[in-house]
């Protein structure tokens, strides 16, 4: 297996270098396609170019790529373009296998191996695990878990792309569906993606920019809570609708210094 990765980005560059400090000596090639301007039209922050060609220079990253997107398509059409974009990168460094990710995700390091051997000994087509939602601090998890999942890596060849909701075996982003085919769903013991969702720098930037967006009820109700939030107090996450989550402390396996 020679396995690619390719990262969207627009904002939460905080979080890149460490997300790809998690897996980078276990995959073959990374990608990074990013936009200067959001799904919505806004400004992406100055520095974030200059980041990215920073990472390239230190090998953490091997590709970059700009997309500029077409705002009046929306969200979902934008990220599944930036996601095949990711693809075809890989498809060009001469990679088998794919995976898309987003600067909030994390691996620790043996499940991450252990789910590429899995992957690669059972000769799967594609895979997905459930993940962990974290508010503020990646030592704080949303209580309970969520029961959905994220597709993790695909086989890829000739025709295989991200179909927007295509069917899946079990819940995941409707960015982030190929065909299937044999697919390994691993347990919470083998693999989890430790999603730091609400571990932000900026949270009005993400929520803003967010193709969930028009779903929340208030970004600024939940950018001032999130701001004057305490350990102690519920988390309050946007959706359809926005929700209070109660928090339970972890070990603080990736230790962040936002």
């Amino acid at each position: 297996m020679k396995l690619g990765i390719s990262y969207n980005v627009f904002d939460g560059e905080e979080l890149l270098e460490g997300s790809i400090e998690c897996i980078r000596e276990h995959v073959d090639f990374i990608s990074v396609v990013y936009q200067q301007k959001s799904n919505f039209g806004n400004d992406c922050d100055p520095s974030l170019v200059p980041f990215l060609e920073s990472l390239k220079e230190k090998g953490l990253v091997d590709e970059l790529f700009e997309y500029k997107p077409k705002p009046t398509q929306g969200g979902h059409f934008n990220e599944i373009m930036k996601r095949n974009i990711g693809v075809f990168l890989s498809e060009g460094a001469k990679c088998t296998h794919h995976m898309s990710m987003d600067t909030d995700e994390y691996y620790d390091k043996k499940q991450f191996l252990f789910m590429c051997k899995t992957i690669e000994d059972g000769d799967y087509d594609s895979a997905a695990c459930q993940l962990i939602t974290y508010y503020k601090d990646s030592q704080y998890r949303l209580e309970p878990m969520e029961d959905y999942y994220v597709s993790l890596i695909y086989k890829i060849g000739p025709g295989k792309t991200f179909v927007a909701g295509h069917p899946f075996p079990v819940l995941v982003d409707p960015t982030r569906r190929m065909n299937p085919g044999n697919c390994k769903i691993f347990t919470r013991e083998e693999i989890e993606m430790h999603h730091l969702s609400y571990v932000r720098k900026n949270i009005k930037i993400k929520l803003t920019n967010s193709s969930a967006s028009p779903n929340f009820q208030s970004i600024d109700k939940i950018v001032n809570y999130f701001n004057n939030w305490e350990y102690g107090k519920q988390a309050l996450m946007g959706g359809a609708p926005d929700k209070f989550y109660d928090i339970v402390k972890v070990e603080d396996k990736f230790k962040l210094k936002l």
